[in-house]
This record gives structure tokens, sequence and C-alpha cells, in this order.
């Protein structure tokens, strides 16, 4: 059975990324995956401490909600990521993740190896300006992070503002993105 991991790093429960997130969940359950979400926002979880614990292991020193998330990755298939725009930038929580993410690559001197390369990758992000290169190097950042990681981006999905016809559109994408992911 293939699993998909998906990372809501969205405070709104009901909000546009979210509800994307949910519709790739459908269309890779729809085929049979298992998923396992985590939900960043209504969550303990710890920054980073810079320790450098996960240098010499695959796992991160910090037992918090974030700890099974490391177990996670390494089983999953396809992982899922998605926040909204906030001030140009991704939300906080999703950059307390990427911070906790360092555990994905081993360091080397002068280059990183993906840990766990090959994953699929999709990404969204949602905001209510109508410009998309309000978002752009936000997303650029958090897709060149996965691409260092060894992940494989299949979809990068954007909403822009709250047009419903648009936003139904980009559901179907999202949907269909979640059974490709499988097979």
């Amino acid at each position: 059975m293939s699993k998909v991991v998906i990372f809501k790093c969205s405070p709104r429960k009901n909000g546009y990324t979210t509800k994307l997130l949910d519709q790739v969940a459908k269309g890779a359950k729809s085929k049979g995956a298992e998923v396992i979400e985590f939900d960043l926002n209504n969550t303990e979880i710890r920054g980073c401490q810079g320790c450098f614990y996960c240098r010499t292991h695959d796992g991160c020193a910090i037992n918090d909600y974030l700890q099974p998330m490391y177990k996670a990755i390494a089983e999953a298939d396809a992982i899922v990521f998605g926040s909204p725009i906030y001030m140009y930038q991704i939300t906080g929580q999703a950059k307390i993740w990427l911070d906790r993410t360092f555990p994905m690559v081993e360091e080397l001197p002068n280059k990183f190896i993906p840990r766990h390369p090959g994953k699929k990758l999709i990404t969204i992000f949602a905001q209510g300006s109508l410009n998309p290169k309000k978002g752009a190097e936000a997303i650029n950042y958090v897709n060149n992070i996965f691409d260092v990681f060894g992940w494989k981006l299949n979809d990068c999905i954007q909403y822009c503002g709250n047009d419903n016809e648009v936003f139904n559109e980009l559901s179907l994408r999202a949907f269909k993105d979640g059974e490709n992911l499988i097979g």
C-alpha cells in the first residue's frame, strides 16, 4: 500500500490551503493509499535548537508532536506540503517545520546528501493577492529545499485571490494530483 504524508501549515482549518490539501488526500485515498496528516497549527511544536543531533542521527532530539514524522517520511512514497502565503512568506508554522526537516539530509563538507530521496512531492500555496509574483519567492524557497532532499516535484499549486471558479478548478487538479501520486 502506498503511503502519503501531508503537512498542513495553515492556521485556518477551513481555509483554501487546507481544502486543497484535503482534495489531494481524497484523491490518494481513492486509489487505496494510506494517508497520514500532520496539522502543524494545533500542536506543541518546538523550533530547531541547533543542537546538531540530526547530523549523526536520522531524526531530531526534540521529543514533541513532530517526532513521528521522521519515520513517516522515511516510509512514505509521497509528501504533500501546504502553506498559505502571508506577508510574502510561508506561515510561521511552515518555517518551524522546515527548520525541523534538517535531518532529511546528511551533511558532508561542502554538500548535502539526501537521506530519503525519491519521494513524490506536491506543494500547495494559497494567497489573497491576485498577483502570483507576490508569493513566488517563498514558493521557490520551499521547493528548492525539497529539491535538496531529493524529492521530485509532481505539481505546485498556487491559488491567488478568492475566485470560486478558479478554486473549483484547482480542487479538481488537487484531487487528480492525489490520484497520480499512487501507482
